[in-house]
């Protein structure tokens, strides 16, 4: 039997002013989940014929951001899932069993 391998898209909006350039990235998962980021940028570089590089220092910037999001994400579902893990098992050992010891 063959898996459908998920399929995560990435989008980026640009939002830009005189003096800055902000871009929004956005990750939608293939089970609805999302995650974002920002990331801004001063725009006074297109003068100098670099008018493209305050939009990839923005959207440098806002993956960042969203992969920061989603590692916190993470860390909070394994620590959510850990301290399930951990209040369900016994906090002191089990007794040994003797043979031939009636059970209750």
């Amino acid at each position: 039997m063959t898996e459908t391998p998920q399929q995560w898209t990435v989008a980026i909006a640009f939002d830009q002013t005189v003096h800055h350039t902000r871009a929004h990235a956005v990750l939608r998962s293939s089970d609805g989940d999302e995650f974002s980021g920002i990331g801004l940028a001063h725009s006074q570089l297109e003068g100098r014929g670099l008018a493209h590089v305050a939009g990839y220092l923005a959207a440098g910037r806002a993956l960042c951001d969203l992969s920061q999001e989603l590692l916190e994400a993470v860390a909070t579902d394994v620590d959510a899932a850990m301290g399930e893990l951990s209040a369900a098992a016994p906090t002191s050992p089990p007794e040994p069993r003797r043979p031939g010891a009636i059970r209750a």
